[in-house]
């Protein structure tokens, strides 16, 4: 790989956007509704857990089972990386990114979501050696996904990524020219202004993602993600283009 432009990460974004729960907007209470576009912009930071394979000293290696994750990738039931054992160095480490976009909420429970993604990866990293070894990097990218919200009485709101929705394009960085996928961007939750113009949302709970990119590589990681949300023009609501097209 070279650096990894593995965003949220919304990304990451995030992203970012990036939300939890699922299911059909709520329609049997009285409180703040959702409907229309939000710009949003946020911050998240990822665990990647690639494992490695050959030697640290030695010569750098190609991927050797490109499209599948190394077998020692991923975590331990403790959320460590499964190379973090005695004896071994792991080579997991983190990357960093802001997203900025639009998310738009139809009325019904389902929406979309297109963004921008900035990020720095930076040491440690993995190598120099065997596979994968890469110095640290930046990169930008664009992304996309749909999901799906429940809005709860108590006037909180949960959202879910729909599983194999997410794509994002690489701008920037040594990943320029490669597309990724994000299998399920973990769940998140927030609150709802008053006059329900303005959100929160952020994760509540770990979980273990997977950012697979065009090139072969297959990235476990575990992301935290935190967005605010801002009601745009009625205007802009009719405006079927997001920010950044295609594609957290």
């Amino acid at each position: 790989m070279t650096f990894n432009s593995r965003f949220g990460s919304a990304s990451s974004l995030i992203v970012l956007g990036l939300l939890a729960g699922a299911g059909p907007a709520a329609a049997d209470f009285d409180g703040p509704q959702l409907k229309g576009s939000y710009g949003f912009t946020g911050s998240a930071e990822c665990l990647v857990a690639p494992g490695h394979v050959g030697d640290l000293s030695g010569p750098g290696l190609t991927n050797p089972t490109p499209g599948v994750a190394l077998p020692n990738a991923g975590f331990q039931p403790n959320l460590r990386p499964n190379d973090a054992v005695p004896g071994s160095s792991t080579q997991a480490f983190a990357n960093s990114f802001a997203v900025e976009g639009i998310r738009k909420f139809n009325g019904d429970g389902t929406g979309t979501v297109k963004g921008t993604v900035v990020g720095i990866t930076i040491r440690p990293t993995p190598g120099p050696g065997g596979f994968p070894h890469f110095p640290p990097a930046a990169g930008s990218a664009d992304f996309s996904f749909s999901f799906t919200y429940t809005v709860n009485e108590d006037g909180t709101w949960t959202s879910t990524m729909v599983p194999g929705s997410y794509t994002e394009t690489h701008l920037t960085g040594p990943r320029t020219g490669q597309t990724s996928t994000v299998d399920a961007i973990p769940p998140t939750t927030g609150m709802i202004s008053a006059d329900g113009k303005t959100l929160t949302a952020a994760h509540v709970t770990t979980a273990v993602e997977t950012h697979t990119y065009s090139n072969g590589d297959v990235e476990p990681e575990i992301c935290h993600r935190s967005r605010i949300y801002i009601k745009l023009r009625e205007q802009d609501d009719d405006d079927d283009h997001g920010h950044g097209d295609d594609h957290h």
